[in-house]
């Protein structure tokens, strides 16, 4: 079970929670909670019974950033608690509101690094980010790595789940490098991670962090 970091669509806070690798049906509870003085307040909640799948609870956002976190729990008792991120429907932010300080670092390198292979820039794409930080968030949560779900799912699967349509995609991943320039260093020093950085054909990238491992995912597409 997987509580997803909370991001901006459309005007509104999206929290997710997912289940996965589960052969029983249980009811899956999602809170979108707002860090406040005192005890933090819960905006929005929602509840399903699946056995594997993902539950998305949507409140408005207002132009004053407030920092919110998502809590997933299910009937088993158990729960999960994504990071908390700062979000507002006012002026865009320089990253498109829906990326940590550590994420846009990673878009930055790699794009420094494609510069010089003569690429353009990739653009951090919020759809793709959300396959992104959805894998990581899951890898960290469950204790495996690797390009395919424990339900089984491809990171091709994983991309077009996300709303992303693509005729090109690819993903890396790693895991326990501590800040995003020696994640991205160590996949520049791996032949088949480079490869996906400096191919030009692509044009949008998706970042996940998840601060448990630490967990990176890296994910490629073009339209």
């Amino acid at each position: 079970m997987v509580a997803v970091k909370p991001f901006v669509s459309k005007g509104t806070v999206r929290g997710t929670a997912a289940r996965t690798g589960c052969a029983d049906q249980a009811r899956l509870r999602v809170r979108i909670k707002v860090a406040v003085s005192g005890p933090d307040r819960v905006v929005k909640s929602g509840s399903k019974v699946i056995g594997n799948g993902r539950i998305t609870a949507n409140v408005r956002c207002t132009a004053t950033p407030r920092r919110y976190y998502v809590v997933a729990l299910d009937s088993q008792g158990r729960t999960d608690q994504s990071r908390s991120v700062r979000l507002s429907c006012g002026r865009p932010a320089s990253n498109g509101g829906f990326a940590s300080a550590a994420e846009t670092a990673v878009v930055k390198l790699t794009n420094e690094a494609r510069a010089g292979n003569g690429c353009r820039p990739l653009v951090h794409d919020a759809k793709l980010h959300l396959a992104a930080e959805r894998h990581s968030a899951d890898m960290a949560a469950n204790n495996y790595f690797d390009h395919d779900s424990r339900d089984g799912r491809s990171f091709d699967q994983r991309i077009k789940a996300a709303g992303f349509a693509f005729r090109l995609a690819g993903e890396n991943i790693a895991k326990g490098q501590p800040t995003a320039a020696a994640v991205v260093r160590d996949w520049l020093d791996s032949p088949g991670h480079r490869a996906n950085i400096m191919n030009c054909s692509f044009t949008h990238i998706g970042v996940g962090h998840a601060a448990k491992g630490p967990t990176w995912t890296q994910d490629f597409a073009t339209h």
